[in-house]
């Protein structure tokens, strides 16, 4: 198992299935995420689950691409959802739970991140996370400096 640092700038180039608001089993020790139906694979039907808010997908910067798992204080930080807006979307909207996944896809899908975190089995468990910021001028400047090589 690799288990090391990570630290990457990227492009949010997928936000998975699964990502959103979801429902968790509430047994103790267990805290996998339920299916649509409530049904957590070990412990079967939870009535009773727990919400939670995760974005599972990938960054890519041209030459190399990572798999992330953040997890809810990295989600509501990054995109502005807090938990409690993405239930109150989820039970007043008619997608539901679709709609929460579908807001939170618009809000990092192709934004340049930069995530910190471990890297475990080739996927990044993040536990920071924030926009990457560009200054105008310089993108300008690089912008002329392309143009004029042409």
């Amino acid at each position: 198992m690799n288990d090391s640092a990570a630290d990457c700038s990227f492009a949010s180039v997928h936000v998975a299935p699964g990502s959103g608001i979801i429902k968790r089993c509430p047994v103790e020790g267990c805290n996998r995420a339920l299916s649509r139906q409530n049904y957590c694979p070990v412990h079967e039907i939870q009535p009773k689950f727990t919400y939670d808010l995760r974005i599972k997908g990938w960054l890519d910067n041209g030459e190399k691409t990572h798999s992330v798992l953040l997890q809810r204080d990295v989600v509501e930080s990054l995109t502005g959802i807090s938990l409690d807006a993405a239930k109150e979307i989820a039970e007043n909207n008619p997608l539901g739970m679709d709609e929460v996944f579908l807001q939170m896809r618009d809000k990092v899908l192709g934004r340049y991140i930069t995530c910190h975190g471990r890297e475990i089995d080739n996927r990044v468990l993040v536990n920071k996370c924030e926009p990457v910021v560009f200054e105008s001028g310089k993108h300008t400047a690089l912008l002329n400096r392309a143009g004029g090589a042409s």
